[in-house]
């Protein structure tokens, strides 16, 4: 029992400072996600909040594995930008099934950007960068409610799937 508590010690964080981060990560994604399903996107609320919690996590845990393995230089490497690389190439399939032609026009593109956007905020928040996961959460917010009142009003299309 004792082998397990201590294999429990983060290396990197305290436990104040992860919950902190995934939680950010989970209202995150849920408040980005649930502009796409109000207005029934092929993915809900709930993808966003697993993507942004997820890459969260990916980006801590590459944190972890270099705290944890710093000394064991020509042993072990860790390549922070390979995990970033391999998250966000990742997201970029979930994101491309929501991409669909439908008869004139393709639907999807922006529910596909902001889940892709949701693993990034993620990944900013797993490493630390709160202002940068704050800036991109509110830039994404506003371009999602914006654009969609201007497609209503300028495009005549309301942003909602039928």
């Amino acid at each position: 029992m004792d082998e397990l508590i201590n294999s429990m010690t983060l290396h990197y964080l305290s436990w104040g400072e992860l919950f902190l981060r995934v939680g950010l990560a989970m209202v995150f994604g849920m408040i980005l996600g649930l502009d796409r399903d109000i207005k029934n996107k092929p993915i809900d609320f709930r993808a966003f909040m697993i993507v942004a919690v997820t890459t969260c996590i990916i980006a801590i845990l590459g944190h972890e594995l270099y705290a944890e393995f710093a000394d064991a230089n020509g042993v072990v490497s860790v390549d922070l930008a390979k995990i970033i690389s391999g998250a966000l190439t990742g997201i970029g399939f979930l994101g491309a099934g929501a991409i669909m032609h439908r008869s004139d026009r393709v639907v999807g593109t922006a529910t596909g950007a902001s889940i892709w956007a949701a693993g990034s905020i993620g990944l900013a928040l797993g490493f630390g960068f709160y202002n940068l996961a704050f800036v991109a959460f509110v830039a994404i917010g506003i371009i999602l409610i914006g654009g969609g009142f201007y497609m209503a009003k300028f495009h005549d299309r309301n942003d909602k799937e039928e």
